[in-house]
């Protein structure tokens, strides 16, 4: 049986893409302003990852529309020729992000506007912008041939502006530019207008690196914060050497806000060393994900990393003692590096007796899902995990009696445990195998009712509560043990909390027939996650404490040579 149905949820308006300025918001802003909103889709997107936020838009010469408008908490309407002088009831020094999505180049004074906003800006605030390049090499040719510079879809002018200009005039309104990214194709078209131009460029003592640069690129993406020194850079790169289930949760998407922090950059590869040029006064880290170091392969790639004055980390998320290799090579994994990142506090300790030097980033959610708008009868219960078959077959009878006292009015659905399926007592149950995470959350956001046992033995007792967490984001109400789920859980608000068989079926049964307690925990819950587990609330931790370690790398370094005495 397959049912792809969901309950509806608040998801419209996000059919379009949103600005690729939306990669580069500081998630943890408290006031943004977007100045122009050309792109309508971006502040709702980013609500999703900062919730709390209070996104301003300047609009220009536009009409009102839920397009335009969703997502947008105050909506000021303006001309461009306002934006030198425009009103807003603001204090100075109070706005963390000012946005600036194609609408430069449209204002008669970029530098009289720039400096009049920045008054706004906190100290080290970010401005961003996307900026159309006067000097792409297609806009040249059109010039040559006497094409119109005027865009049809906008009617607005599609010069843009020069790198030198763009530098120029946020120098003079005090901004720092700290990375200008560039957008557009070297392909064999813009090879030939190379070519074509190549005398041209000798005859007027052109840089020739430059000049591929600035005619390559039809935009520019211009990060600046209100300061006249730059951030301090950082470098963070992993290997990710166990991509499947853990590489998105511990990596990728903590690296994806990370690299929104001014000065920081990260690189990524998967099941392999990740290379890329590194820039002046950058400080590097090198992060080693869930791999198994081994005295015959990584002390020469350990040593190399040494020379070139890296930090290296451990990053572990699962309990070691599931893998003999750690063992067998002496724990070489977390006693050969500088220090250890991991998910609990209970992983933590037990990693302190290799490493004393471990961090603690718990598992949070990067985006909150849309409130839950239940409109499907039927009651449905969620069970999905890996490797659970001894925490589920306590609770198996009691369940299967439940479910049978209520086979009419309950489903339930279930990602990759197939005897888990086979027990179940009721015909109305859906299998989906191992799937993507988009599926999963897909499969979560249709149920009502998550089922969350764990025994408490030594590898439960060091797991994170992240299945709650993608639970009370799709307004799932949980039924959970003890083990792990009680540091989380509020018991009778946040979920419900069983330390008996009895308990279990007793829970279970009053969740399934009391709808208003299961709405009320499931709201509770997401609000909880709203307000303490989302990614934009904590990412910064892991930079602060790489500069903290960096700081403290000559001192770290002895201390790990006496530790591995063979570095």
């Amino acid at each position: 049986m397959n049912r792809d149905t969901t309950d509806q949820v608040n998801d419209h308006n996000f059919h379009r893409k949103p600005s690729e300025l939306l990669d580069f918001l500081p998630p943890n802003a408290q006031l943004l302003i977007d100045v122009g909103c050309l792109n309508g889709s971006t502040a709702s997107y980013y609500k999703r990852i900062n919730p709390q936020s209070f996104y301003w838009g300047i609009l220009i010469n536009s009409e009102l529309s839920s397009e335009i408008t969703k997502g947008l908490d105050q909506i000021i309407l303006s001309s461009i020729d306002q934006l030198e002088t425009i009103p807003l009831e603001l204090e100075e020094k109070t706005v963390d992000c000012l946005i600036y999505d194609g609408i430069l180049p449209q204002i008669r004074n970029p530098l009289k506007v720039l400096q009049y906003h920045t008054r706004w800006l906190k100290d080290q605030g970010q401005v961003l912008a996307y900026i159309p390049n006067s000097q792409y090499w297609r806009n040249i040719i059109n010039l040559l041939q006497g094409k119109a510079e005027i865009s049809v879809q906008d009617n607005t002018d599609y010069r843009g502006l020069t790198l030198e200009t763009i530098q120029k005039i946020f120098w003079e309104a005090g901004l720092y530019i700290y990375e200008i990214q560039t957008r557009g194709k070297k392909d064999q078209e813009f090879q030939k207008f190379l070519e074509l131009v190549n005398p041209l460029q000798d005859a007027l003592g052109l840089d020739s690196s430059r000049f591929v640069t600035q005619t390559a690129a039809e935009f520019y993406i211009v990060r600046a914060i209100k300061s006249l020194q730059p951030p301090r850079r950082l470098l963070i790169q992993t290997a990710i050497m166990a991509p499947t289930g853990c590489d998105r949760l511990r990596v990728l998407e903590p690296d994806q806000l990370s690299a929104t922090i001014p000065g920081t950059r990260t690189i990524s590869a998967s099941k392999s060393i990740p290379t890329g040029s590194i820039l002046p006064e950058e400080e590097k880290v090198f992060i080693w994900q869930r791999t198994i170091l081994s005295y015959d392969h990584h002390l020469e790639i350990l040593k190399n990393l040494l020379k070139q004055d890296y930090l290296i980390i451990a990053e572990i998320d699962d309990n070691p003692l599931r893998r003999r290799e750690y063992a067998e090579n002496r724990y070489l994994s977390y006693r050969g590096c500088h220090g250890v990142q991991t998910s609990t506090a209970p992983l933590g300790v037990f990693l302190q007796q290799f490493n004393p030097h471990v961090a603690i980033f718990k598992n949070h959610l990067l985006t909150l899902p849309a409130p839950r708008i239940y409109s499907d009868p039927k009651v449905t219960l969620f069970f999905g995990a890996l490797n659970r078959e001894q925490d589920w077959k306590p609770i198996i009878e009691a369940l299967n009696r439940v479910l049978i006292r209520h086979q009419t009015q309950v489903r339930v659905k279930v990602i990759h445990d197939r005897r888990f399926f086979d027990y179940l007592a009721i015909s109305d149950k859906e299998f989906e195998p191992f799937c993507s995470y988009d599926r999963y959350n897909q499969i979560i956001q249709t149920c009502d009712i998550g089922l969350l046992p764990l025994t408490a033995t030594p590898v439960n007792l060091m797991k994170s509560d992240l299945k709650f967490l993608e639970c009370a984001g799709h307004g799932v109400a949980v039924l959970a043990s003890p083990t792990v789920y009680e540091q989380s859980v509020i018991h009778g608000e946040t979920g419900l909390i069983y330390r008996s068989i009895q308990q279990f079926e007793m829970y279970l049964n009053e969740l399934i027939i009391n709808t208003a307690l299961r709405r009320k925990i499931a709201t509770n819950a997401y609000l909880w996650v709203r307000d303490h587990r989302l990614l934009c609330q904590h990412y910064q931790q892991r930079r602060e404490w790489y500069l903290k370690m960096r700081d403290d790398l000559p001192s770290l370094n002895q201390e790990l040579r006496q530790r591995v005495p063979e570095l």
